[in-house]
C-alpha cells in the first residue's frame, strides 16, 4: 500500500515533466457546434503521452475489438496512468464525449478509503498550469470515475489522498456486459461548479487515464476509446 506523501510526491515529479512539454492552443470563439479530437488510440503514438507511475506499472497498449481500437489497460498490482499534455479553456469548449468499457472491475474498492481506492476506469481534467515559477503545484483537477455500486451515479467524492484537489464524479457503476462500448458526454463547466462550488479559474493543461488495482489486488481490465471536446464554431462566412 502506497502512503499519501509518496503518491504526493510521484505526482509532482510527473508536473515537472508536464511542464516541459509543449502545449496546443487554446481553442477560438463561435457556437459549442466544432468537434475537436481530444485523444485518438488510432494516433496515441503520436500524440505524446506521458506515462505517471505511482505504484508499478498498469500495462498501457493498443487493442481492438471487432475492429474498433482502444487503449486497454490492465492493472498489475499497480496505480499508474497515462497523461496528455492539452491546453484549452473551457469556456470556449465545454464539452468532453468520450466512450470506454470494462471487462473486470475491483468489487471490494473503495474511494473513500486510502486503503482500499481503486478504480476500474477514470478520466482526470485538470484545470491550471500545473507548474509556477518552476515548481510543481497542485490544481484543481476533475476524475470522472467508473467503478463498483459501492458509490451512486453522479456521486461527488474528494479523494482521500488530495482532499479538496482531486473531485471524483462517479458516471458508471458495475458491468452490464464487458464487449459494450459505454458512450459519455459531460458538461465541464456544470461538473466543475458541482464538485468546486464556483467556475473554474484557468485552463485545462492536461487530461489523463488512469487505471489501478494496488490496493485491492483484484483483477482490472479498462479499455479507453477516442474523446473529443465540443468547442466554439468560427463564424460562418457572410
Amino acid at each position: 500500500m502506497l502512503g499519501f506523501s509518496s503518491r504526493a510526491g510521484l505526482a509532482a515529479l510527473f508536473l515537472a515533466a508536464l511542464a516541459a512539454c509543449e502545449l496546443p492552443p487554446a481553442e477560438t470563439a463561435g457556437r459549442f457546434d466544432r468537434k475537436v479530437t481530444l485523444f485518438n488510440p488510432a494516433e496515441s503514438i503520436q500524440q505524446g503521452w506521458i506515462e505517471m507511475p505511482l505504484v508499478g506499472l498498469t500495462e498501457y497498449r493498443l487493442s481492438s475489438l471487432n475492429e474498433r481500437l482502444s487503449i486497454r489497460a490492465v492493472g498489475k498490482r499497480s496505480a499508474s496512468g497515462l497523461v496528455l499534455p492539452v491546453e484549452f479553456d473551457p469556456n470556449d469548449c465545454p464539452v468532453i464525449e468520450w466512450s470506454w468499457r470494462l471487462e473486470a472491475i475491483q468489487e471490494s474498492a473503495s474511494l473513500t478509503e486510502k486503503d482500499r481506492e481503486d478504480v476500474a476506469a477514470s478520466l482526470y481534467v485538470m484545470f491550471g498550469d500545473p507548474v509556477s515559477f518552476s515548481a510543481p503545484r497542485k490544481v484543481p483537477t476533475l476524475r470522472y470515475v467508473w467503478t463498483n455500486s459501492r458509490q451512486q451515479i453522479e456521486d461527488i467524492v474528494d479523494s482521500p489522498y488530495l482532499p479538496g484537489v482531486v473531485r471524483s464524479i462517479i458516471i458508471e457503476t458495475g458491468i452490464v456486459s464487458t464487449a459494450t462500448w459505454v458512450d459519455e458526454k459531460r458538461d465541464l463547466l456544470a461538473d466543475y461548479q458541482a464538485a468546486f462550488g464556483g467556475k473554474p479559474k484557468d485552463s485545462v493543461y492536461a487530461v489523463a487515464i488512469f487505471t489501478d488495482n494496488d490496493q485491492t489486488g483484484e483483477p482490472v481490465e479498462a479499455h479507453y476509446g477516442a474523446a473529443n471536446l465540443f468547442c466554439r464554431g468560427t463564424a460562418n462566412p457572410s
